[in-house]
């Protein structure tokens, strides 16, 4: 077949409606398709952003949490220190009272016996003297005569030596 063949049997509608065709595709590319593109990236665009934000908000989120756990167990960590901190140191007060207390007790007892050392003591140089008294009264009264006051003197000596010390001894 010769082109000018092929030319005569071609139909001229077949070629308008063509030409319409891609006539009315390049309405539909500019008008529509480019938009509609343009729209998509956009949006496609805008939620790539969106994307992002929530990442990194969450990355932000997730090191707050770590930031917050960390500084919550230092807290814990601080106040079970304080904690037992306090309990020593109470423990230590109640130890320092009880020493102070065993002292203080320690000195009343030492001072209650140092008293009665003294009353006992006390005791028994009147009761030598009570002795030694009725020692001279008997001595007088046998005599029935007056004692100088040296033979006095020697008589209460030799008493006071005689008396058993541990006879007047009061069993505390």
């Amino acid at each position: 077949m010769e082109w000018g063949t092929i030319v005569k049997s071609i139909n001229w509608t077949l070629v308008v409606n063509l030409i319409n065709f891609a006539v009315l595709l390049l309405l539909l590319r500019w008008l529509l398709f480019k938009p509609a593109l343009a729209y998509l990236d956009a949006r496609r665009n805008l939620i790539a952003e969106q994307m992002a934000s929530a990442a990194k908000s969450e990355a932000d989120a997730r090191e707050l949490v770590e930031t917050r756990s960390s500084e919550l167990e230092t807290a814990r960590t601080r106040a079970a220190g304080i904690v037992k901190d306090a309990h020593m140191r109470s423990t230590e007060m109640i130890e320092v009272a009880k020493g102070d207390a065993r002292k203080e007790a320690d000195r009343i007892v030492a001072d209650a016996r140092a008293r009665m050392e003294q009353e006992r003591d006390e005791m028994i140089g009147d009761l030598k003297s009570a002795y030694a008294d009725i020692a001279i009264l008997g001595t007088e009264r046998i005599l029935d005569r007056e004692v100088k006051i040296d033979d006095h003197k020697k008589l209460l000596d030799q008493l006071v030596a005689e008396i058993d010390d541990e006879a007047l001894r009061v069993n505390p």
